[in-house]
């Protein structure tokens, strides 16, 4: 994308389950924002970036693909719902 120079403002839009939604903007409405790119932080209500992250327990983003994995995760952050057994099977370990 090619932005204006200085003092410009442009928004970004995507139609997701057709609603029109911002997805990004430059500067700062046209006072001087110098055709600086924002990509808002993805909520569950808005389409945006995520940071990929190399720690256990967060999500990895490929930078080539773009696919997010999930880093490597503690038994002890899982989830198992009331009247869930979750069972570990070492084979014959």
């Amino acid at each position: 994308m090619i932005l204006a120079s200085s003092g410009d403002h442009y928004e970004e839009y995507m139609v997701i389950n057709g609603v029109w939604d911002m997805v990004g903007s430059t500067g700062d409405g046209g006072s001087g924002g110098g055709g600086i790119f924002t990509l808002e932080v993805a909520t569950n209500a808005r389409l945006g970036g995520v940071k990929s992250s190399d720690e256990p327990d967060t999500i990895a983003v490929n930078p080539i693909t773009g696919v997010m994995t999930l880093n490597q995760v503690a038994t002890t952050k899982l989830y198992v719902p009331t009247g869930d057994t979750f069972i570990i099977y070492g084979g014959s370990a």
